[in-house]
């Protein structure tokens, strides 16, 4: 396992957000409301809520200024849809950076952190990146049917975009999946941690987690890196064996199937958030100043693995 990561994590009262911080800020609330309050529970029993939850996407991609396109996932009785916008390269290559944030929810919850907070600072890194000039591709996907029960299925929405690129012989370098993003806290004991993690990581829900694999420990400890040259709010990376912590629990695990690099980057789940999978997941308890300060953060270490 690789615990020791580049840089130092930020420690410290970060100064106020400026107007850019702010605004985004805010856009990142309106995001999170509109999916999990007006939408409410996104999942193939609520088919409805589920095409209106890909219809937001799209628009909210357009008024970024991009021009998105969805791919059919057939599911069961149903087709939803992947979100996807392309950023091309401007470099001689033809890699790809993938960055993906799953819109469902399980029956039973709004899916504010879990995960229209990380559907949010999707949007925004498209908004942000629009303009950047990346030598790979960037390619930024909404994916639908992460949870249960398809997960791992034919209708997980990762699993067939990650199976197509690889039949298509795309050259994906990493994958980024964005999987709750939205809750933090800052008191003592705030943080659990899986067995023997908790010796080497903080106990206080104040940071973001980047977790890979040993296949991806160079991306784990690139995307740290590069994180913390930005970053106003504290970062945590692991890359483990598979079966520690069950680290495969998001979108990163499709592309692990299909053998390209990927991460994920986390508020830790239900190690921090005591309203994982349940009613009370809603937008009101989020820290949109965090998650702005990291969304401004990940857009210029975006742009710097995008240049590699």
């Amino acid at each position: 396992m690789m615990f020791q990561m580049p840089g130092g994590s930020y420690r410290g009262t970060p100064p106020p957000l400026d107007d850019e911080g702010q605004a985004l800020r805010e856009r990142l609330r309106e995001h999170v409301r509109v999916l999990a309050d007006e939408i409410g529970e996104r999942h193939y029993w609520r088919p409805e809520a589920l095409h209106a939850a890909a219809d937001a996407i799209d628009r909210a991609f357009r008024e970024a200024g991009h021009q998105p396109v969805r791919h059919a996932v057939p599911t069961q009785a149903w087709v939803f849809d992947n979100v996807e916008v392309r950023l091309p390269g401007s470099g001689a290559t033809d890699e790809i950076l993938v960055i993906g944030a799953h819109y469902d929810t399980v029956r039973g919850t709004p899916g504010a952190d879990d995960n229209a907070s990380g559907v949010a600072v999707l949007i925004e890194l498209a908004r942000l990146l629009g303009e950047a000039d990346l030598e790979r591709s960037l390619h930024l996907v909404a994916f639908v049917n992460e949870e249960a029960p398809f997960f791992a299925s034919e209708a997980m929405g990762s699993l067939a975009y990650a199976r197509e690129a690889r039949a298509r012989g795309d050259d994906i370098v990493g994958m980024l999946s964005l999987e709750m993003l939205g809750y933090y806290v800052d008191a003592p004991g705030s943080q659990r941690h899986p067995p023997l993690l908790g010796h080497f990581y903080p106990h206080r829900g104040d940071f973001v987690a980047f977790v890979g694999n040993l296949g991806s420990r160079r991306l784990v400890r690139d995307a740290v890196g590069a994180f913390r040259e930005h970053a106003e709010m504290p970062s945590e990376g692991l890359a483990a064996p598979e079966l520690i912590g069950d680290i495969r629990r998001s979108d990163h695990w499709a592309f692990w199937e299909v053998g390209y690099p990927a991460i994920m980057l986390t508020d830790t789940a239900n190690f921090r958030n005591p309203y994982y999978h349940g009613p009370h997941d809603t937008h009101d308890r989020l820290d949109y100043e965090t998650m702005a300060r990291l969304t401004l953060a990940l857009a210029k270490a975006v742009e710097t693995l995008a240049r590699r």
